[in-house]
């Protein structure tokens, strides 16, 4: 990421964790907190601005406005921490819905991702991390704007993709969901290459000579 452009504009942050389930169909989770991300920013949990959220609370898939999941029904600022309570559609209403609520039921899915944009004044909205060469590593976000939570998906392992299927969840949601992580796309790319290279042998061992 280029750390000499200005930070304003809409960002997202994801969290992976352990969820509550306080109710039916409901999950208590951190949507976001003041350790440092993969990006080197960090966001002030003190500056959170949730006054436009709470006009519109919908809980969204992979943030897809087109196919809100539920409703977050609370959110709040508690010391670092940015806590959140969201309740799933009623069971039959979504079966998009349905079917995600089987797989955090399950603890398959677990990440939550926020949505949110940053002013333009520097001082004021966000304020550049620098490392001991007085080099920019990042920015700290004093009044990020929140927009949007979702849940996200996560990395596939075979243990996941094998609850999900025993949920007869569909084979589309299941590749949205659990999308293969770096490793197994690397030995799906080895295989191929080997099985190529078998099969281009065949061929020339069958040529006529």
């Amino acid at each position: 990421m280029d750390r000499t452009k200005e930070p304003n504009g809409y960002h997202r942050r994801e969290l992976a964790q352990d969820v509550e389930k306080p109710a039916p169909r409901t999950i208590r989770f951190v949507a976001s907190d003041e350790t440092v991300d993969r990006y080197g920013d960090v966001i002030a949990a003190d500056g959170w601005q949730l006054k436009q959220f709470k006009k519109n609370r919908q809980f969204l898939w992979m943030h897809d406005h087109e196919a809100p999941i539920g409703e977050v029904t609370d959110v709040h600022v508690e010391g670092e921490q940015l806590l959140a309570t969201a309740r799933f559609a009623t069971e039959g209403v979504s079966r998009r819905a349905d079917e995600l609520w089987a797989l955090v039921e399950d603890g398959v899915l677990r990440a939550f991702s926020v949505g949110f944009t940053v002013g333009s004044e520097r001082g004021k909205d966000y304020e550049p991390i620098f490392d001991d060469e007085e080099r920019i590593t990042g920015y700290r976000y004093l009044k990020p704007e929140l927009l949007e939570i979702s849940l996200v998906s996560v990395p596939a392992n075979p243990n996941a993709l094998a609850i999900a299927r025993s949920r007869k969840v569909s084979d589309s949601l299941i590749r949205q969901a659990l999308p293969l992580d770096a490793s197994v796309r690397e030995r799906q790319v080895e295989a191929r290459i080997a099985i190529q290279a078998i099969r281009l042998r065949g061929i020339q061992v069958s040529a006529p000579r």
